[in-house]
């Protein structure tokens, strides 16, 4: 029998600067706890439990009956999602070819597909990084043309001769397209720290810290509403 068992152990990547988070395989053994940023990031992007979580006529046969599926069937309906998914079919020959998610990982999927906002924080956790484009501009407008990016922008003149000059300029970021971005971060957070809520409930064998990610970082920047 051939088993894949998938280890949870993270690749080599690149760390954005507000997560720089530990590669762990199951990144709660060191301490016995572990920020829920860091456990979704875990569930969705190293142990890809959307990708291989439950399927086939057992897992709905389960939810069927009110209980919680913990496997992965062989059935054709399994079969097919393998085809899907690896672009080939399965030549099993007397051998089984599992794959394997952890039990924490389904956990935390099953508790997001219940929480407002879930799909927010498991599209995050898939990329490891967080909702940017929350900073004010530097610049709220820009030149429609550059002659030289930032000092000398293309102009154009009413009329003839000596008639005024203009810049036409379109702005980097609107008020509004800004205030979205930053309502899109307080719901991913908000999503997060009721996840940390609905973890701490359970009997998980760690503690689920509440998010470190600061729940509104424009206003420790200073900048206020948009």
């Amino acid at each position: 029998m051939v088993k894949i068992i998938r280890s949870g152990r993270m690749p080599e990547h690149r760390v954005t600067r507000e997560q720089d988070f530990a590669p762990l395989a199951r990144p709660w053994e060191r301490t016995g706890s572990v920020d829920v940023e860091q456990l979704a990031t875990w569930a969705y992007r190293d142990q890809k439990v959307d990708r291989f979580a439950t399927t086939g006529l057992h897992a709905i046969e389960i939810a069927a009956s009110g209980m919680e599926a913990g496997g992965r069937s062989s059935d054709g309906c399994a079969a097919i999602a393998d085809i899907n998914h690896m672009g080939c079919r399965i030549d099993y020959s007397s051998r089984m070819v599992k794959d394997s998610v952890h039990r924490a990982a389904e956990i935390v999927a099953a508790l997001l597909a219940d929480i407002d906002h879930g799909r927010i924080v498991a599209f995050h956790a898939r990329l490891g990084g967080r909702p940017e484009g929350w900073q004010q501009p530097a610049h709220w407008y820009r030149a429609t043309v550059w002659v030289k990016p930032w000092q000398d922008a293309q102009v154009e003149r009413t009329g003839r001769g000596t008639s005024p000059t203009f810049c036409s300029v379109i702005p980097t970021v609107t008020r509004e397209e800004l205030a979205r971005r930053r309502l899109d971060y307080l719901n991913w957070w908000s999503a997060l720290d009721a996840l940390a809520w609905k973890l701490s409930l359970r009997s998980m064998g760690f503690t689920v810290r509440r998010p470190s990610a600061p729940q509104a970082p424009w206003e420790a920047a200073g900048e206020g509403d948009a």
